[in-house]
């Protein structure tokens, strides 16, 4: 029943875990202890019982608070979140109906997410009027049409994530109604946290303000934690009876003429490569780096191996300093106060020469090596070939370029280094998550 303690409780949990708090099934019957010690009347013990048992980390903690608050408010509270909630449905569903009639071509309505087309109705009624002319006038014979209409897709999709960008910068208030929340409560506490990510994830990492960092910090955390569960889908041989090996299971049962007799086994596999961090701190990478540094550790979960550097003049190795448990925020402020090149110019040719003579047992055939960097750097020849050098005794490179596709080209940087590593484009949130989904997920 839904007025029941048990369906209640378990709908709390599955708020915070929602919202980015990972609680088990043991934690859970912890919880249910600890209630039974306290009086249930009594908010503040209630609060402090949950809180002492669901909340590991000192992170997660105004996450919890807000959730507490919002999910065991009074009746009236959860009467006017309901109403709201109701209210914000139904104008995104208003808003959803208005772009499908705009985004329209050849009488088809395009294929966008419920997202995209929240966004567009939002957009001023100039910039809506130029998208529809453009539509009506990108007429094509009837045989091209199918061809053409995924090109004039991704042609307003580029423009929504442009005015995203500039309405998120100039508007504080700005709001997208969202229907993927299903739960009036869920969508007060997201409300409250500010964890709309609509438009942040597609925020060029540099220009964040300060006030929506702690938003970034769980954004990062979820998304992380996504695809940390996901690494990776490969198969190993097994003795147990978990999935059967079809292929394996034919090849050995050839000799009774195709008869299955004998079948053989295989379970999931965790690959756990070697990562190797390797971030530029200089004056215009600081704040990239922060980011991607704190991304790369939310997958330590499942990827246990992880060695990180920061370098601009030189390179210095900063793993130490993420073996502590505390606060992240807390180990940035160290580092950053301890380090003797962060903020300064970028030599990535010495850096790349230190790396190779005095660790070289942390490059090995299993090492992932993942560079952040806008290749901007003196001696480029030399830093070039000194990649090269590093190629051969890893297992990848991976380059993430914080600079714009457009803007590669005109750096002889780029053309330099693309030629021996993997180099991506990422320079926002998205970016980032859609690479590391499509190198570490399998």
């Amino acid at each position: 029943m839904q007025n029941s303690f048990e369906y209640n409780f378990a709908r709390f949990v599955h708020i915070l875990r929602h919202l980015g708090i990972k609680v088990s099934t043991g934690e859970t019957i912890t919880a249910l202890r600890a209630l039974e010690l306290v009086d249930l009347l009594n908010k503040e013990h209630v609060k402090a019982a949950l809180a002492a048992t669901l909340i590991k980390n000192p992170d997660e903690q105004p996450i919890f608070t807000q959730a507490f608050e919002s999910f065991f408010a009074v009746p009236e509270v959860k009467q006017q979140q309901r109403e709201e909630w109701e209210e914000k449905r139904a104008e995104g569903r208003r808003l959803i109906e208005e772009a499908d009639h705009d985004l329209v071509y050849e009488g088809e309505t395009l294929s966008l997410t419920d997202e995209e087309k929240l966004f567009y109705a939002r957009l001023p009624e100039d910039e809506k009027k130029r998208i529809k002319r453009y539509l009506e006038s990108s007429k094509l014979p009837d045989d091209r049409y199918h061809s053409f209409k995924p090109m004039l897709e991704y042609q307003i999709r580029g423009t929504l994530r442009y005015w995203k960008q500039r309405l998120g910068e100039e508007d504080d208030n700005y709001y997208i109604p969202s229907l993927k929340v299903d739960d009036e409560v869920l969508a007060s506490i997201i409300r409250e946290l500010g964890e709309d990510d609509s438009n942040l994830l597609y925020e060029d990492m540099k220009k964040i303000r300060e006030r929506d960092l702690p938003h970034v910090t769980n954004v990062l955390k979820l998304l992380s934690r996504k695809l940390a569960t996901k690494i990776s889908r490969r198969y190993r041989m097994s003795k147990k009876m978990v999935k059967i090996d079809l292929r394996r299971s034919i090849k050995a049962n050839v000799r009774y003429g195709g008869i299955i007799f004998k079948l053989h086994y295989k379970q999931k596999r965790i690959q756990k490569p070697d990562i190797m961090l390797i971030c530029d701190v200089s004056g215009s990478m600081a704040r990239y780096a922060a980011f991607v540094i704190q991304f790369i550790y939310g997958l330590s979960s499942v990827v246990k191996n992880i060695e990180s550097f920061i370098f601009a003049e030189e390179l210095e190795y900063v793993t130490p300093y993420f073996m502590k448990i505390r606060p992240f925020e807390e180990t940035m402020m160290e580092l950053m106060g301890k380090s003797k090149i962060w903020g300064k110019g970028t030599n990535f040719n010495k850096s790349l020469k230190t790396l190779q003579e005095h660790y070289p047992l942390l490059l090995n055939s299993n090492t992932v090596v993942i560079i952040l960097s806008d290749t901007k750097t003196l001696e480029i020849d030399q830093a070039a070939q000194e990649l090269l050098k590093l190629k051969k005794s890893v297992k990848d490179i991976i380059w993430l370029n914080t600079l714009p596709y457009n803007e590669w080209k005109d750096l002889q940087s780029v053309a330099a280094f693309q030629r021996h590593c993997q180099m991506y484009e990422c320079y926002t949130l998205a970016h980032l998550e859609k690479i590391i989904r499509k190198q570490f997920i399998h």
